[in-house]
This record gives structure tokens, C-alpha cells and sequence, in this order.
């Protein structure tokens, strides 16, 4: 269910993603969900979740270097993804983490990364095939005896306003595909993946 901080589709292609299951009661599903968010939450084992071929996803911290534990507004995720690497992303694209709403008391977990420069760079190019105002946003909650997780895709446009041709070739190249559907098969098995795993 969308919600005044899943960014607005303006431009380009949208997907979404929505998988539930039905608990016997509202407790089975809470409990569900608590186990789910720390998978949601646990970037740098997405890749073990939606299995192979998969991108490889790491949590990086302000200092460029790999984190641990759960996403925080102003951390990055580095992905590897199948295929050719950014060259302005030395071989990565970036995302940026631009808003989080974690709420488990409360049975809700959002949040949304968007294209990004690299952390360690002062340059304002964005490391991602998509442009800068593209967006990701998951989101798991409860509603009654119902868990439900969902991806949100916003604005995904190609990125070709780099400085670099060989940026603006490979993200062409990537970036159609994604746009083609390329992109779906792999959130959709990440949103799948915690599914089955919910009840473990």
C-alpha cells in the first residue's frame, strides 16, 4: 500500500511489486514481520535471498568503506551488478539512502534509496544507469493477520548526463534493458524470497 513518502511516478517507467501472505492470526503475522525486517534490513545479504543470478549488494558507510548492520539516511548501497560495471562508479553503480521510516512496534518499514554519486568522489555524476531522480523504495508492514512486502520502482529514466561517453554508453546499454524488464525478474525475487522465508 503506497503512502505519502513513496516518491511520485512523474517520468519514465514505474514497477511495482507487492507479495503477501495470510497469517491465522495477527500475532503469527507480527511475529512474521519482525523476522522479515531483519532480513529486509540486511542489505549485504539480499544477494542469499533472491538467489542466483543475482547483484551483489554491499552497505557502505560516509567513509566509502563497507558497514555493517541495517541502513541509515546518508549511507550508500554499492551494487554489482551482472553485466558491465560503472566506470564512474570504478566498476559500481551507487544508490544513496534518502529516507528510512522504521516503525517495528508498529508492524511498518520503509525505505528508499536513489542514484548517487560514489561517496569517496566530488563529483556530481551519478554511478547508476538510471538518472538521479529515479527511486527504490521497500516497504513491509502488517495489515491484521496479513503481511505484506513490496517494491516500489519511481522514474526510471537512463542515465545520459554524465560527462563520460563510455558512462553514458554503458548505462544506454544497461538501462534499456532495464527498462525492457530486466530489472524485474531480480526485485521480484528479492520480495519473493523474504516471503518464503517469513515464516522461519
Amino acid at each position: 500500500m503506497e503512502n505519502e513518502h513513496i516518491p511520485s511516478q512523474v517520468t519514465g517507467k514505474k514497477l511495482d511489486i507487492t507479495e503477501k501472505r495470510r497469517f491465522p492470526t495477527h500475532t503469527e503475522a507480527f511475529n512474521a514481520f519482525t523476522r522479515t525486517r531483519l532480513r529486509l534490513l540486511d542489505v549485504n545479504h539480499w544477494h542469499e535471498i533472491a538467489g542466483a543470478p543475482s547483484a551483489q549488494f554491499c552497505l557502505i558507510g560516509l567513509d566509502g568503506q563497507p558497514a555493517a548492520g541495517h541502513p541509515q539516511l546518508g549511507n550508500y548501497v554499492r551494487i554489482d551488478i551482472p553485466g558491465p560495471g560503472s566506470p564512474k562508479g570504478d566498476g559500481y553503480d551507487w544508490v544513496a539512502v534518502t529516507h528510512m521510516e522504521d516503525k517495528p512496534m508498529q508492524g511498518f518499514t520503509q525505505f528508499t534509496l536513489r542514484p548517487s554519486p560514489p561517496p569517496t568522489t566530488d563529483s556530481s555524476d551519478v554511478a547508476h544507469f538510471f538518472h538521479q531522480y529515479a527511486s527504490s523504495t521497500f516497504q513491509i508492514s502488517v495489515y491484521e493477520n496479513e503481511l505484506h512486502i513490496s517494491y516500489f520502482g519511481r522514474n526510471e529514466e537512463i542515465n545520459l548526463e554524465n560527462d563520460d561517453f563510455v558512462d553514458n554508453f554503458r548505462n544506454a546499454i544497461i538501462g534499456l534493458g532495464a527498462k525492457l524488464g530486466f530489472s524485474y525478474p531480480q526485485w521480484k525475487k528479492l520480495v519473493h524470497g523474504l516471503l518464503e522465508e517469513s515464516d522461519k
